[in-house]
């Protein structure tokens, strides 16, 4: 698994891991992918992510209307009874202090379910790119912030992690 061996590799990834502190004085660790995970590793990531997580997030960035996108509605519709709150760009940065772009941001619970859902419409992190289907999966800690993000557009992807969590996931 990609992450078990970024876990293991703490010296030998010089660019591909940031640490800081996190709140509580904890050790956090920024863990950037250069790729992205797709088939098989994007299924059993998904897999980890909503085992150890209990919310994710997509975005609608509400450029076009709902026949002109139909990736992101029936997503959004397949995804609709795992909803647990909608919000705008605005109520995202008064809630996080985090920068966030344009668009209506769903959370969602994570079930084994939804994690389906996740696998069977996408077979890559940067398949989540607006117009095709919602913009940009996130896994969230139960403080809000980022556990997995991804920034499908800048082909960004990573993990905001502490070093235990990560030597938690599954080889």
């Amino acid at each position: 698994m990609i992450l078990a061996y970024a876990a293991m590799q703490w010296s030998d990834t010089e660019g591909l891991i940031e640490r800081g502190m996190g709140e509580g004085g904890y050790d956090v660790v920024a863990v950037s992918f250069h790729t992205d995970p797709r088939g098989a590793a994007y299924e059993h990531l998904i897999d980890e992510l909503i085992e150890k997580t209990d919310r994710f997030l997509l975005v609608d960035r509400g450029r076009y209307d709902d026949h002109e996108i139909p990736g992101v509605s029936r997503v959004l519709q397949r995804l609709k009874p795992y909803l647990i709150e909608s919000c705008t760009m605005e109520e995202m940065i008064m809630q996080s202090g985090a920068m966030y772009s344009e668009g209506i941001y769903y959370i969602y619970r994570c079930t084994p379910k939804s994690g389906q859902i996740l696998k069977e419409e996408a077979n890559r992190f940067h398949d989540w790119l607006y117009p095709s289907l919602p913009d940009d999966l996130c896994f969230l800690k139960e403080d809000g912030s980022d556990f997995f993000s991804s920034v499908a557009h800048e082909n960004i992807y990573g993990m905001g992690i502490t070093q235990e969590e990560a030597s938690e996931f599954k080889h």
